[in-house]
């Protein structure tokens, strides 16, 4: 009963954090244009609106596609709508967490739901993090060379380097998950050595017995994280699927712009340009790097739009790209929990 009080508390308080930093990102866009910007919400295309909408939605069922081939990669069993359905709960615990941090431990929890084992479905989820951390890798990498062969920004130190400590922030992530996946010695090393130190502190009393449980769950997991490797066609084919679906989530902002009558900027730039906007939100730890992403899309998109029409761009795709998805994914939560209830 505490813990559910615990991690209910803890969920109000990143709901309070994502609608304190939702006002002052609405006051500082509204402030200046309030009338205008709300006149260009008001004239937005709804049939572009809803194809950007169903382009975020499509890229959240090819997520769970992955996952659903991942599942299978491991040798276990999950239907394809329920793998999609994880996939669109996690969207709400991706939102209200920093960093996105919460969405890979629920995503294990609702596969282990499943019937699979604790030690398959945190493979699973860690496997496929690390193919989807590859894509965006190859993006980013892909949008750097581009902009740096058509130089779509002119060079600025400071946004260069808020660039690259975004680029370098997911690769050092997409290190530490081939790390955790298959460094056996180093994930033993730390496990005994984190374990001796509990033990000293006298939070782990049985100290060996600890370590044997620890090492043995190591073994199963590296044993099964190893199966990746052997299937590499399987291997690609999850790669490509991820970046296409990356890429699909990163056109949204281009139907946006052009349900407004902005065509001064082309579907591959808006990719690049968004691409380089995800980089600079990957390393601020406010739940949907808030803050960061509305910055980084008035700097980047603003060499191409101005004025109160750029404000107007940047909070539909906002709301597109993460409010909205947040809503879908508690609303397939609840679902969930209804059919969970049923079943009970």
């Amino acid at each position: 009963m505490g813990k559910i009080k615990k991690e209910t508390k803890k969920l109000i308080i990143n709901l309070f954090v994502v609608l304190v930093v939702l006002s002052i990102v609405l006051y500082f866009s509204l402030k200046d244009n309030f009338d205008e910007i709300i006149r260009y919400i008001s004239s937005m295309n709804i049939y572009l609106f809803l194809i950007a909408v169903l382009l975020y939605i499509l890229y959240r069922i090819l997520i769970g596609v992955s996952c659903y081939y991942m599942v299978r990669i491991n040798n276990e069993k999950i239907s394809l709508l329920k793998s999609i359905q994880i996939s669109l709960i996690i969207l709400f615990f991706h939102g209200i967490t920093p960093f996105s941090g919460g969405g890979q431990p629920m995503e294990i929890y609702y596969i282990h739901k499943e019937g699979i084992g604790k030690t398959k479905s945190v493979n699973i989820v860690l496997q496929n993090f690390i193919i989807f951390q590859s894509a965006l890798v190859i993006i980013s990498i892909f949008a750097v060379i581009y902009n740096q062969i058509f130089n779509l920004f002119p060079s600025d130190s400071f946004m260069r380097k808020l660039v690259m400590l975004g680029f370098i922030v997911n690769f050092v992530v997409l290190l530490i998950s081939f790390v955790l996946s298959f460094g056996k010695r180093i994930n033993k090393f730390i496990s005994n050595k984190g374990i001796d130190l509990l033990n000293k502190f006298k939070i782990v009393k049985n100290k060996e017995k600890t370590k044997d449980r620890f090492n043995n769950f190591i073994n199963r997991f590296h044993d099964n994280a190893f199966l990746l490797i052997k299937q590499k066609k399987k291997v690609i084919f999850l790669l490509v699927l991820n970046i296409i679906a990356l890429v699909i989530s990163y056109t949204t902002a281009y139907f946006v712009a052009l349900g407004m009558g902005i065509n001064s900027v082309n579907l591959l730039e808006v990719i690049v340009i968004t691409t380089y906007v995800m980089m600079i939100g990957s390393f601020v730890p406010i739940p949907g790097g808030s803050g960061g992403l509305e910055f980084g899309f008035m700097y980047f998109f603003g060499y191409y739009i101005s004025g109160g029409i750029l404000n107007a761009i940047m909070l539909i795709w906002r709301f597109v790209s993460y409010y909205l998805p947040m809503i879908i994914g508690a609303l397939a939560l609840i679902m969930y929990r209804k059919k969970e209830k049923r079943c009970v």
